[in-house]
């Protein structure tokens, strides 16, 4: 999903070690997460290409959540997001989000 020549060289372990420490029952809360991340930084001209629209917000996020869905996909999302953003603020944003206080259902 990413291209490696515009984003943040990472070393892969870490999405290794991240996607490993993700309880499975707040995947979903991880992916709306980061795919809300995703979406508001993206440049414009990005969201038209996806969306054809220069307010598809909605729609980048409907595109990337079906892109993420399945569960195979989950060590891509992390990866992608690192190389997007650095680890440095993936790190500080998954300690935001306190995944061992979500409950189990």
């Amino acid at each position: 999903m990413t291209n490696i020549d515009q984003t943040n060289s990472i070393d892969q372990s870490i999405a290794d070690k991240i996607v490993e420490r993700i309880p499975e029952h707040t995947w979903d809360y991880v992916k709306a997460t980061l795919i809300t991340h995703i979406v508001d930084s993206m440049p414009s001209e990005i969201l038209i290409k996806l969306t054809n629209d220069p307010e598809g917000f909605e729609k980048a996020e409907k595109f990337l959540f079906n892109y993420y869905k399945n569960p195979e996909r989950h060590w891509d999302l992390i990866n992608d997001v690192l190389q997007l953003f650095g680890d440095e603020y993936v790190l500080i944003l998954f300690d935001s989000m306190e995944l061992d206080k979500i409950p189990q259902l």
